[in-house]
């Protein structure tokens, strides 16, 4: 009776053992190179989610979802347990549950691009006074911030990198900020090709890294083993190389 009792508990209890976690990797950035096809499901967010899954193995099943920034920020404010790509400590806090921060994935930067006919330089933001600046909705931009305050910028917000660049293109803003990693993408572009330049980088490099909220505190080092091997990885570092970018 005995032993027909303890082959039931292993029957019930051994599947869970097996069980696999299900793990969502929140995107909000939408340009590329972290979304070039979302249909397609091509990009560095999707190509990082792969990487990831190929070290971490079975243990853990991963899967990718987009939200914009304003409605990942609405979520991480109401605390739902959430793990962020290619965050910031200095983007995103939480002074009552700190959040957890994976090592670094690569370098990035926030520039200043405007037509090639522009003379200027942006390198003091002081420089802007008096400009329309394309930039991305729900995204903070210190220095600028202070500038749209004061009255002395016009920001003109949009969903996308593809749709500032429209608009420089067409005149409708002066400059627009963009993270460098998307530039190096949009400049290799025909239909931008030699059209637009990089005018200023007034703001230091940043690291982007996973944010991970208090909830998967017992993954955290699971992520950093698994990132830490990135290097490593042929299809990781060919899909960098694509994109013109390096591993930290």
């Amino acid at each position: 009776m005995v032993a027909k009792l303890l082959l039931l508990c292993c029957w019930l209890f051994l599947p869970q053992l097996w069980a696999t976690t299900n793990l969502t990797l929140y995107g909000y950035h939408s340009s590329p190179p972290f979304v070039i096809n979302a249909e397609a499901e091509t990009g560095l967010n999707y190509d990082l989610v792969r990487a990831l899954q190929l070290q971490l193995g079975g243990q853990y099943q991963l899967q990718y979802k987009f939200l914009p920034r304003h409605q990942l920020n609405a979520r991480l404010d109401a605390g739902e347990p959430t793990i962020v790509l290619w965050a910031n400590p200095a983007w995103f806090t939480n002074k009552v549950r700190p959040y957890l921060w994976s090592t670094v994935l690569f370098s990035d930067r926030d520039v200043f691009v405007s037509h090639r006919e522009f003379s200027g330089d942006l390198t003091q933001l002081d420089n802007l006074a008096g400009s329309t600046l394309g930039a991305i909705r729900g995204y903070s931009y210190p220095g600028v911030n202070e500038l749209v305050q004061q009255r002395r910028v016009t920001r003109l917000d949009a969903e996308s990198d593809k749709e500032n660049l429209a608009r420089l293109l067409e005149r409708n803003v002066d400059h627009v900020v963009i993270t460098r990693s998307s530039f190096l993408y949009y400049g290799r572009q025909q239909h931008y090709l030699g059209k637009l330049r990089i005018v200023g980088e007034p703001y230091p490099a940043y690291k982007r890294q996973l944010l991970l909220t208090q909830d998967y505190q017992s993954l955290l080092s699971a992520f950093d083993k698994a990132i830490e091997e990135l290097p490593k990885q042929e299809f990781w570092t060919a899909r960098l190389e694509l994109y013109g970018l390096k591993s930290q």
